[in-house]
């Protein structure tokens, strides 16, 4: 049995499962401790690497594909760059750029030099490794819009400006140089690699739009032609002596404008990386790690505990120096500091490369696997807290308000007309953009006919709203999974709005899984999830639960002139929960315009003071929140669940704030 065993370890096809098994799971298990992705792939790969339980060895098919997702993960940190911005806050990411590698790179040289005593090449790479940072956080102030704030700008230049200089080190550092000729090398290594700069920047932009402007359908080739350009850059980059993965970010940068960021190519960049390359990356990392050494003695603790510190302490001192001299506020300093103390990507492949050329020992690669796991969680923690107070005192730039374009979801053409009333109702007079009604047809060898037949039941049951301007579109679409379907459409129509149909009630798998409603909620979108047990233009009472800081949600304006909107009776009573003045103000505000007079007003301190009202001509509103929105509180997510998830024979709308 056991020679039987060890014969099944070494089959690909087991390696295979087991890999796929990994990535598909730890996810799941590792969000309930609220650890992130990129850690719990590393301490997945211990559990299952040669220092863990041993069921699989590093073998060299695990070694090519984390050399890809290497690759690939330099790629899209170079991708997800964007230079125009660079632009708009040029002086203050050109200095907080050059600190933010100074600082920690100068810190990281004194703490290796005198507390560990690491030789000089050893120094050198841990020290720029402390300069480099990936924005991890950076979503979380997407999410919160806080994107656009000085703050958040300067992060993303100083990170082009940091990440560049320290994969430049890191080519110069791996050379062997000859003491003889040290100088004429480096020049001519600078030479070939200011050569091969041009040629990338230059040709791939060029080559990149002809190819796409004459290859307009096959996707699947658009994704195999980045790959190439992902691999010549790299492979370029290695004839010149340049590490293969500074080759990888220069793709990304060069072809960072010819892939436009919510189009389906960079969707599908995004999936194959974040499905397989990465995780496998990360996962062979965790392998090499050496669980053993962590008992060997307390030696690897105090290692551990000087870089983390000096690690931070280098990043908050360059984000307190450019605060200093670019007058931020407080909030705006923890903010930049908040996005550029995590380390992951390109720390990551510098560890990794002076690990693979022992330049580092066992103990500093270790201890580096701890700085990425705390520095990630204390990036996303400070983030969005301090993303949060950005948004409450009002020095956030927000997005520009736009048009809303609505997609309506529709499982049942019968049941369709209050959906679709009530999205139709969203719509200002002004607006030219239409509604898109949905309809997502299981992808099975009946497809073709039950599409037909779905779009003719749809066209002749919008009927009665398109008037004139042609304001529904129909759309169906092929899908094994309803979610994914709506969520694809979504971003193919960049609609704003999702308007759908829930009952409120969830079967086993989707309790553990997740249902429609679970799932369109991780989405960026502005849902309106509904229920309505009456026709909706019979209700006659409508009562509103507002949480704490919605105000300040990016949608919520739009989202409140689409609720004064609702098309119920003129006379209805309505009865409105709320917790901060200012908001009252408002909602009063927007009423009072639409001639609205039987409304109550009912302020409250705490969730447990809420109550839903049912009846069968009887509407609840509530809001459910994502949890790194600003108005995000668990005790009101908590009433929502309980209150109205718990009686579907109500009818109700919950609506989510989006992020665009």
């Amino acid at each position: 049995m056991i020679i039987l065993g060890e014969l099944l370890l070494t089959q690909p096809v087991f390696v295979f499962a087991v890999l796929i098994a990994i990535i598909f799971l730890s996810p799941f298990i590792f969000r309930i401790f609220k650890i992130p992705d990129v850690a719990a792939f590393i301490i997945s790969g211990i559990i299952i690497g040669p220092y863990g339980l041993d069921i699989l060895s590093r073998d060299a098919s695990i070694e090519l594909l984390g050399t890809i997702g290497l690759l690939y993960l330099m790629f899209v940190a170079g991708l997800e760059l964007e230079p125009e911005k660079l632009k708009v806050s040029r002086q203050s990411s050109i200095i907080f750029g050059i600190f933010t590698f100074i600082f920690p790179f100068s810190l990281g040289l004194v703490v290796c030099t005198y507390l560990l005593h690491l030789n000089y090449e050893a120094s050198i790479l841990v020290s720029i490794m402390f300069s480099t940072h990936t924005l991890v956080a950076y979503p979380i102030a997407r999410k919160l819009g806080v994107s656009k704030d000085i703050s958040v700008l300067t992060a993303i230049g100083g990170t082009i400006i940091t990440d560049t200089l320290v994969l430049i080190i890191l080519s110069i550092i791996t050379q062997s140089f000859n003491s003889e000729s040290a100088l004429y090398q480096i020049i001519q290594l600078i030479s070939f690699f200011g050569l091969y700069l041009f040629v990338i920047f230059y040709s791939f932009p060029r080559i990149a739009k002809w190819f796409f402007r004459n290859i307009k359908r096959d996707r699947p080739v658009h994704f195999l032609f980045i790959l190439f350009m992902v691999s010549i850059s790299s492979v370029l980059a290695k004839l010149v002596d340049v590490e293969p993965i500074i080759g990888a970010f220069v793709a990304g940068l060069a072809l960072n404008k010819s892939i436009p960021k919510n189009s389906l190519l960079m969707h599908h960049i995004d999936f194959v990386g974040n499905i397989l390359f990465i995780p496998v990356f990360l996962i062979g990392i965790g392998m090499i790690i050496n669980t053993k050494i962590l008992f060997s003695g307390a030696y690897l603790w105090y290692v551990s505990v000087i870089l983390i510190i000096s690690a931070l302490a280098g990043k908050w001192i360059a984000a307190f120096m450019t605060q200093k001299i670019l007058h931020f506020s407080t909030i705006q300093r923890n903010l930049l500091f908040g996005l550029t103390s995590s380390h992951a990507a390109a720390t990551i492949a510098v560890i990794l490369i002076g690990y693979e050329r022992k330049m580092i020992d066992e103990t500093i690669f270790n201890a580096t696997m701890l700085i990425i796991l705390v520095s990630s969680l204390i990036a996303s923690f400070t983030t969005e807290k301090y993303g949060k107070k950005l948004v409450v005192v009002g020095l956030a730039l927000r997005e520009q308000k736009r048009n809303q374009r609505i997609l309506v979801p529709i499982s049942n053409p019968a049941t369709m007309s209050d959906l679709v009333a009530l999205a139709n109702s969203f719509q200002s007079g002004s607006s030219t953009e239409p509604i898109y009604l949905l309809n997502i047809v299981n992808d099975d060898f009946l497809a073709k006919d039950n599409l037909k037949n779905i779009r003719e039941i749809l066209e002749a049951n919008v009927a009665e709203f398109n008037n004139l301007n042609e304001n529904i579109k129909v759309i169906t679409r092929l899908d094994l999974n309803v979610s994914s379907g709506i969520i694809r459409a979504a971003k193919e129509y960049m609609a704003s709005t999702i308007v759908f149909g829930w009952g409120g009630k969830s079967t086993a798998s989707q309790k553990i899984f997740g249902g429609i409603f679970d799932h369109l909620f991780y989405s960026n979108h502005t849902l309106f999830a509904c229920n309505f047990q009456s026709k909706i233009s019979e209700i006659d009472k409508v009562v509103i639960f507002f949480p704490e800081n919605i105000e300040h949600e990016i949608a919520f304006t739009s989202i409140l002139e689409s609720i004064v909107r609702i098309p119920i009776k003129r006379d209805a009573n309505m009865k409105f929960y709320f917790h901060e003045q200012s908001l009252a103000k408002k909602i009063t505000y927007q009423f009072q315009k639409k001639n609205r007079n039987k409304v109550q007003m009912i302020k409250y301190q705490q969730a447990e003071e809420l109550s839903c009202q049912y009846g069968s001509n009887t509407l609840n509103v509530a809001f459910m929140v994502r949890k790194q929105s600003i108005a995000f509180n668990p005790l009101h997510n908590g009433f929502v669940r309980k209150s109205i998830f718990s009686h579907p024979q109500g009818s109700f709308i919950i609506i989510v704030p989006g992020f665009e």
